[in-house]
């Protein structure tokens, strides 16, 4: 499951994306894929990762909000 969209992910991770999936009514593998990307994205700046993904949790969520807003 390791591609390029799609990254190893812990329970904690999972958790999130599933609750993040539900909160906005899309599917799993979108939130997934969205998830992972701004993970990564994130980890590779981030000096400090404690709060990863909390962070990565309300960046992906403003992202569906704003692009849910837009169509």
């Amino acid at each position: 499951m390791a591609t390029s969209t799609h990254i190893e992910l812990e329970s904690q991770h999972l958790s999130a994306i599933q609750a993040l999936a539900n909160e906005t009514h899309r599917p799993v593998d979108d939130v997934h894929r969205i998830y992972a990307e701004t993970f990564n994205r994130l980890n590779s700046e981030a000096r400090i990762k404690d709060y990863l993904i909390l962070l990565t949790s309300k960046t992906v969520r403003d992202a569906l909000r704003h692009s849910r807003t837009d169509a």
